[in-house]
């Protein structure tokens, strides 16, 4: 997953802030700066390096164009100047892409320019900000959780996907003494930095996460179902053992209208694999059984019969293919 495209991780100049103190820059945020907004540009302002979101819903960002249309843009923006004398957006990414969508229909000038707070604080305080906002927002996903709390373990530990999924199976391999090799003192306090990001976001621990992270390779119309908050993302991933998309999206619209539980998707998932197990088993094994038991036994005037019946299998088989 390449998040950072203008410099390799390692490159980058490593940051002191620690996730518990978080909530402290914010709150002194609040007695330092000025939060008077002015107006900005909307093609002077850039999107992070650490992009905060990672879908974004059509309808309602149409919604909120429209909205922005009657009454104006009642919460400025967030933005950090840059050093070509650009802007950076800290939070606020829906707003900014509804006035672009304003401008770019209307091509009114009034919408050429965006009410901004400017902030003039580093990285690590514009992540800070981000996360602040990306918690309390009621339309993130457990997908796009996932997402997110990857990147941020990608730019505050420079480990990659890969890096945290091999991480995890070493932890997992060790406490179910699969593997003998220790836990080094690093990695002890890597599981320590680790556990203190997924509680930022909410996350019990690193066992969940590691559950969570199978989100990542689920089919993309279910990615659509997680994102609408039809269903929490354990059950996405039971549903994830079915090959049928119809069928999981029978079970999913069962369990909005059931309001079904946990266990019982589980038992619904049990018998649908079995029934798809059952399809897939040839179904005349028993038949092959039978006839390498009889056919030396068979009189010459059966075998021919079978013999006959063969050939003709095998003519429908050849044009079949």
């Amino acid at each position: 997953m390449a998040l950072f495209k203008n410099k390799k991780l390692s490159e980058r100049k490593k940051t002191s802030t620690k996730l518990e103190n978080l909530d402290n820059i914010l709150n002194n945020l609040g007695e330092s700066v000025n939060t008077e907004a002015v107006y900005i540009d909307i093609d002077e302002i850039d999107n992070p390096n650490f992009h905060d979101r990672t879908y974004i819903d059509i309808e309602a960002l149409e919604e909120l164009k429209e909205n922005i249309k009657q009454y104006g843009l009642i919460e400025p923006i967030v933005v950090r100047p840059k050093p070509d004398g650009r802007y950076e957006r800290i939070v606020g990414y829906r707003r900014l892409q509804a006035v672009k969508k304003l401008y770019n229909e209307t091509k009114d000038e009034k919408w050429k320019k965006i009410q901004a707070i400017v902030l003039d604080v580093d990285e690590d305080t514009a992540i800070a900000v981000m996360l602040s906002e990306n918690i309390h927002r009621e339309d993130l996903s457990d997908y796009d959780k996932v997402v997110s709390v990857l990147q941020l373990i990608e730019y505050k530990l420079g480990m990659s996907e890969t890096d945290v999924k091999r991480f995890f199976n070493k932890l997992t391999n060790k406490q179910s003494g699969l593997v003998k090799e220790e836990i080094t003192e690093e990695e002890i306090k890597t599981l320590k930095k680790l556990e203190e990001l997924l509680e930022y976001f909410k996350i019990r621990n690193w066992k969940t996460f590691r559950k969570m992270l199978t989100l990542l390779d689920i089919p993309e119309f279910l990615k659509e179902i997680i994102r609408d908050k039809k269903i929490p993302y354990y059950m996405a991933i039971e549903l994830k053992k079915l090959k049928s998309e119809n069928l999981i999206k029978e079970i999913v619209n069962k369990i909005v209208e059931e309001n079904l539980t946990f266990e019982e998707v589980k038992q619904l998932v049990k018998q649908y694999r079995k029934e798809e197990t059952k399809d897939k088993v040839f179904p005349y094994q028993s038949l092959n059984k039978s006839l390498r038991q009889k056919w030396k036994k068979l009189p010459e005037d059966k075998k021919r019969q079978i013999d006959i019946l063969m050939k003709k299998i095998e003519e429908i088989l050849k044009e079949t293919y």
